[in-house]
């Protein structure tokens, strides 16, 4: 057998909508656009600003096809050198430092899409680099810089909230995971017995733990045919839209569209994935990120976009 040349990872990607709490009080949505004109533009050295400790900086901001559908693609990326992985081999216990010169950083990155004309930002999720609220301290460095106290303004990224996740869950043909949280479910209260799907008898057979919380994850192999059973799956979600007070999550992963898409049940972001074949021993290209984030969300493409504004919150004229 040949050895692994690629290993595959998981993405996720959220959405956000970009507003602005003005100082004279004004709120609306903002065309990020305008921030990313603001940055610097003659050193990149200029763009990097010290967060928790690290490097912080956007060294990309870059309008794709202006005459057709234009978005904007952002490259954000957290460089440190506080703490570094060590190097390892299979056959000696000895760790040994990664080398890195004085100007040499461990780079964490992500990538991000912006849409000018619903002010959608498509978000690239790291743990590693930054989250929202890293990218919000960034932008809003850069939006309010030499500004007076009394002039400056928010900018913040409200999720975009799935508005009726129940439903469309619902209409899921090919489910291929299935989770469920429980919330303070005690045992000997008989909450189980509210439950005629498979929910039930789960709660039922893990109460011996004597645990509040209960989370269970139904899954299927890797094969693109292995689906779990709609009808099943569908039953214990009519159940938990009804009894919403007993659940702290609820997540389904649907197949419908090729790829998976996890719908959360309650209180739901809306996000998709992708999982990439990255090279071992190499990073994840961000170019290729980037062509896949277009082609996910572009009208040209998948059009995720209609899916997005099909759930955005209405703007009173």
């Amino acid at each position: 057998m040949g050895e692994l040349k690629t290993q595959p990872k998981k993405v996720n990607f959220d959405f956000f909508q970009v507003w602005i709490k003005s100082h004279d009080g004004n709120i609306k949505p903002f065309d990020l656009d305008d921030w990313s004109e603001k940055l610097p533009s003659d050193n990149l050295d200029e763009r990097n600003i010290r967060y928790s400790g690290d490097i912080i900086r956007c060294d990309k901001a870059e309008c794709i096809h202006p005459e057709d559908h234009p978005l904007t693609i952002l490259h954000f990326n957290r460089l440190r050198n506080s703490t570094a992985p060590a190097v390892a081999t299979l056959s000696t216990p000895e760790l040994t430092d990664v080398e890195l010169k004085d100007n040499e950083y461990i780079a964490e990155d992500i990538s991000a899409l912006f849409d000018s004309t619903n002010c959608v930002l498509m978000l690239q999720r790291n743990i590693f680099s930054l989250s929202v609220n890293s990218l919000a301290k960034y932008v809003n460095y850069f939006w309010n810089v030499n500004k007076e106290e009394e002039k400056m303004d928010e900018i913040e990224f409200r999720p975009v909230l799935i508005k009726d996740a129940f439903k469309t869950g619902l209409k899921a043909k090919r489910i291929n995971k299935f989770t469920f949280k429980t919330a303070n479910v005690v045992r000997g209260t008989g909450v189980n017995n509210i439950f005629k799907s498979g929910i039930g008898k789960a709660i039922e057979a893990l109460e011996t733990y004597s645990g509040v919380d209960v989370e269970v994850t139904i899954s299927t192999t890797r094969s693109k045919e292995s689906v779990l059973d709609k009808e099943a799956v569908h039953q214990s979600i009519e159940e938990i839209k009804a009894h919403q007070i007993n659940f702290k999550k609820a997540i389904l992963t649907s197949g419908d569209e090729g790829h998976s898409v996890p719908i959360q049940l309650i209180n739901g972001r809306l996000n998709v994935d992708r999982t990439f074949d990255v090279p071992l021993k190499k990073f994840l290209d961000p170019e290729t990120v980037q062509q896949d984030m277009e082609q996910i969300y572009s009208e040209k493409y998948d059009n995720f976009k209609k899916e997005v504004e099909d759930n955005l919150v209405k703007i009173p004229n």
